[in-house]
């Protein structure tokens, strides 16, 4: 081409001028687009905190976003098309705003009701990616008038397809465990009990011979239309890895006390997939079974103490983990994705962000004087942040238990690896990487003498603000301890001791030869709200004993232990009903009312809190109750609370009168633990954790579903 003919060619039309009306438009966008960076970085950071943690701040947090993220992003997209400057960087910003929706491998849903509703986010996604390619074909056409960026399109394409593996991802997460799903994928684990691990008789609880739960391979035991069942083939020839093989492994990795806790991890895994039979709604073959019940008594719960605790922690890691983040579907069917697309997502970003400097460069898209060149700043921190946050996010699976687990699954069934000594390096070093803790530990506290009364003036505006979707603060604060050693060494003593048979607190009581003078205050009756009642009676007793009456030894281990489980079970009572055996409705009823200390039998006892505002008061009142009105069975339950901690006083040796209530509270824990509601527990679980919850999953590994009668066992 001649120089005439370039000089006659039509040139590129140049970048319009912003108008006063365009550039707030466009600075709407850019702060939209940074609000959207500061919700994915969020995101990445809080979900793994969610179980545990249970501030409720940080549950807010990441609940907003997950829940605003949809409106968001369709917001900020209606707003790109509503200006015809500044589409070179619309075009990118548009494809990382999806990366808000499906980005995160730590959080695939906020609340169990989220999964079950997995289409409507399926529809949900399929729009967002439908507005997607709409932006970038209309504003891809732009860019190519204007400058040459057709390099852009190669970082953007594969950044678009890694973004669309993520959102099935996503999706199919939460699908595999949906109630359509989940009753499929678990029926193997309840048929592999019931066919292969009940028929071993011979078993040994500490070598975990005879125990082959299943930790791996349930692919393998998938029955197919026209082929013999899995289960009538030999057992040897099934692929799957069990716990009872593991432990048989010598490798150098799994000896010693850190080989004995990676051991314990693979364990985990495989007590969760037989917990997950019961969020299910299938029958646990084994619960009879006396294998079963010493795995617990005479496995879990023999020598170190802490063991039990630490395998259950574990467990509902991996329980959480399956329902509420991806790391279960990686782990069964991508684990290869799991660790190639933060690796290549963070390669794009940084390739998308050399890529665009140099665009920008060459063809002087923005004037350096102007606004519209500081504009251009956004797209670089887009990238950046999006690539570190990739790695972090490789980083928390890599140090996950899955992760670790499949690493000794292949440890284990591959020999070579055993013998290999980098190989065996390699492995160590992966292994050694660290996470969160399974939980924090914490014990909720809630005192009633102490909250009597109590009001939030904040809360209770914004329940009438709100049209009452907050609710009023009628019980006061949430506190919590620390959950200590001798709260658990405690409550191990009193299930070794019960063997199973659960009381609510009788038995502890004829131990300890009091039975015939407390056994009232055991409600042991079949009424509504039992439990309740029982609970709220000894709790009171046991303050008014902590702060009036027993002035002897406050730092006595069962002092300690007393006072943290009745405030912790009256932390469950007022924060957590579901969890108790009485349905919710009447514990909450018979915490209102007393609570709200009013009625004919208050009058009747004269005001007996009136004008009484702190703890040391109250508990001065409540002591000046006569004998008769504590006795009387109409009275209210604080008062009842008042009688019983005068006879609990009456016992004269000091450490007895503590040892009686600190193994009442310890029996009193376990006897509320089994629950047929284990859709209760799993919900509880992205929220902190109970630890009423690690109680229950224990005791059904132990084949204890059921509560006992409230008549002690004869003490032998």
């Amino acid at each position: 081409m001649t120089t005439a003919n370039m000089a006659l060619a039509p040139s590129p039309p140049p970048i319009p001028t912003p108008q006063d009306a365009d550039l707030v438009v466009v600075l709407s966008v850019v702060a939209l687009v940074l609000l959207a960076m500061v919700a994915i970085f969020f995101l990445h950071v809080l979900s793994p905190l969610r179980r545990w943690l249970s501030h409720g701040l940080l549950h807010s947090i990441v609940m907003g976003i997950y829940t605003l993220s949809y409106p968001l992003v369709g917001y900020t997209i209606g707003r790109m098309q509503d200006s015809d400057w500044y589409i070179y960087d619309y075009t990118v910003w548009a494809v990382f705003l999806l990366l808000l929706l499906s980005n995160t491998d730590s959080l695939t849903a906020c609340r169990l009701n989220d999964i079950d509703s997995w289409k409507s986010i399926y529809v949900k996604q399929l729009f967002k990616g439908f507005l997607l390619v709409y932006i970038v074909i209309k504003f891809g056409r732009d860019i190519e008038k204007t400058m040459d960026a057709n390099h852009l399109w190669y970082p953007l394409s594969a950044i678009i397809f890694l973004i669309v593996i993520k959102s099935y991802v996503m999706i199919a997460s939460m699908r595999m465990v949906s109630k359509s799903y989940l009753g499929k994928n678990v029926k193997v684990i309840a048929e592999y009990m019931q066919y292969i691990d009940n028929k071993l008789v011979a078993f040994d609880p500490v070598t975990m011979e005879g125990y082959r739960y299943m930790v791996a391979g349930e692919k393998h035991c998938v029955n197919r239309p026209g082929h013999t069942p899995w289960y009538k083939q030999k057992t040897d020839d099934l692929k799957v890895t069990t716990v009872e093989q593991i432990w048989r492994c010598e490798g150098n990795l799994l000896i010693g006390d850190q080989g004995k806790v990676l051991k314990d991890l693979c364990l985990s895994m495989a007590l969760s997939k037989m917990l997950n039979r019961r969020f299910a709604g299938f029958k646990l073959s084994e619960v009879e079974l006396e294998k079963t019940h010493d795995f617990v008594f005479k496995g879990l719960l023999a020598g170190d103490e802490q063991r039990a605790f630490r395998v259950i922690e574990e467990e509902l890691v991996f329980v959480h983990d399956m329902y509420y983040t991806r790391y279960s579907y990686l782990y069964q069917k991508g684990r290869y994705l799991a660790l190639c697309l933060p690796v290549i997502m963070s390669a794009l970003c940084s390739w998308l962000t050399v890529t665009s400097l140099l665009v920008k460069r060459n063809n002087n898209l923005y004037p350096k004087s102007t606004l519209s060149g500081e504009l251009g700043y956004p797209t670089i921190i887009t990238t950046v942040v999006l690539a570190v946050l990739e790695a972090y996010q490789l980083y928390l699976y890599m140090a996950s238990g899955w992760f670790k687990v499949a690493l000794i699954r292949s440890y284990v069934t591959a020999p070579f690896l055993q013998t290999s000594c980098c190989s065996e390096m390699i492995i160590r070093l992966l292994l050694m990487l660290k996470s969160f803790r399974p939980w924090k530990g914490r014990l909720g506290q809630y005192c009633l003498l102490e909250n009597l009364g109590s009001k939030s003036k904040v809360m209770n505006c914004l329940h009438f603000a709100t049209l009452r979707l907050v609710d009023k603060a009628m019980k006061g604060r949430k506190k919590s301890v620390k959950l200590s050693g001798n709260v658990k060494k405690a409550i191990i003593e009193s299930l070794l001791g019960s063997n199973g048979h659960l009381t609510n607190g009788v038995t502890s009581l004829q131990r300890n030869g009091v039975h015939g003078d407390l056994s009232w205050a055991c409600d042991a009756t079949t009424t509504d709200g039992a439990v309740s009642r029982t609970i709220l009676v000894w709790h009171i007793a046991t303050t008014l004993c902590e702060h009036q009456l027993d002035k002897e030894g406050k730092e006595v281990e069962a002092v300690i232990t007393a006072s943290t489980l009745s405030k912790y079970c009256m932390h469950l009572l007022a924060f957590a009903p579901d969890l108790l055996p009485d349905h919710s409705s009447i514990s909450e009823a018979i915490l209102d009312q007393s609570i709200a200390n009013e009625g004919d039998q208050w009058q009747r006892l004269g005001g007996l809190l009136e004008g009484a505002n702190d703890l040391e008061s109250r508990c001065k009142k409540l002591l000046k109750i006569s004998t008769n009105d504590g006795n009387d069975d109409e009275a209210p339950l604080l008062a009842q609370g008042a009688q019983l901690a005068r006879q609990i006083e009456g016992i004269k040796d000091s450490k007895l009168r503590w040892k009686v209530l600190s193994d009442f509270w310890a029996e009193m824990m376990l006897y509320v633990s089994p629950s047929d509601d284990a859709r209760v527990h799993l919900e509880v679980l992205p929220r902190g954790g109970e630890f009423i919850t690690h109680l229950w999953a224990l005791l059904t590994h132990a084949g204890v579903l059921k509560r006992g009668p409230t008549e002690p066992k004869d003490v032998v």
